[in-house]
């Protein structure tokens, strides 16, 4: 058969597919974020992750009942093997055992299912940085936040929420790839999911630090965010690579003593003295 024969069967069976379902989930940063309880917790940390390993080759996806659901979570594992760029959507079919023509039935493109994948794993650990940032302003003084509060509410859900249920953290991956390999369809992602967070923690630092200019603020939430990514990237369970440095003094599995490390680290980094503008 032709690639014009298997694309028009392609289309024919797109056609018989069942109907889009309307419900896609939606990433609300700056509205109110209920309590998280432990339960809830766990569950939004598998949310979009249909297994608990990653799967390689063609090894199929979990058999799901909607064929939407199946292709999102053999996106999410394609993506994280392969990266955006080498992932086609026939790899993506093949694991999700539908046709090749459902990414475009049910997302319109490649790129708006790699803006849904991100959707999914990003939103939970999203509203838990922003519920812990409105806790924090809600019990401080008026307008002075206390800076390892803020810092707690940035790095705790960073680290916590990029774990899915076997111990890996494939949002991180996934986050190194988008800012390693900058595409326009993820730019456009942070700019319109992600930057609206980032400046609230601006706004809480400054708050913090009324002494240090916004322009250092910035510079050292982009350092803060650099260590936050390091950190967890080296104590995937994939390489175990500070673990490994530090002969095991350096226990990457604890996230409390990671937390506590990067907290303390970062805070320092917050209250050191500020540094001048080079001279011309």
């Amino acid at each position: 058969m032709t690639d014009d024969n298997n694309e028009q069967s392609d289309t024919r069976q797109a056609s018989r597919l069942p109907h889009k379902s309307s419900c896609s989930p939606k990433l609300h940063l700056m509205g109110p974020v209920g309590p998280l309880q432990d339960d809830d917790r766990h569950e939004a940390m598998n949310l979009g992750c249909m297994a608990k390993k990653a799967y390689s080759g063609t090894s199929k996806v979990p058999r799901a009942d909607e064929p939407r659901e199946r292709i999102v979570a053999a996106a999410r594992e394609v993506f994280i093997e392969q990266g955006f760029d080498l992932a086609t959507v026939r790899d993506i079919t093949m694991r999700a055992d539908v046709n090749v023509a459902a990414v475009n039935y049910y997302f319109g493109s490649k790129e708006e299912l790699i803006s849904e994948v991100l959707n999914l794993m990003m939103e939970p650990y999203t509203h838990a940085r922003i519920e812990a940032l409105e806790k924090c302003e809600a019990s401080a003084r008026p307008g002075f936040p206390i800076l390892e509060e803020v810092v707690g509410a940035l790095v705790r859900p960073m680290v916590q929420f990029s774990r899915d249920a076997s111990g890996a953290r494939p949002l991180t991956r996934l986050i190194l790839q988008i800012r390693s390999r900058p595409r326009e369809s993820t730019n456009r992602f942070f700019i319109r999911r992600v930057d609206p967070a980032v400046f609230r923690f601006i706004d809480a630092f400054s708050r913090a630090l009324p002494d240090m200019q916004r322009r250092d603020i910035f510079w050292r939430y982009n350092f803060s965010i650099g260590a936050i990514m390091q950190v967890l990237i080296d104590s995937d369970p994939a390489s175990y690579r500070l673990k490994q440095l530090s002969g095991g003094l350096c226990d990457t599995d604890d996230d409390e003593e990671i937390i506590r490390q990067l907290s303390g680290f970062i805070c320092a980094g917050f209250q050191a003295p500020a540094i001048g503008r080079r001279s011309q």
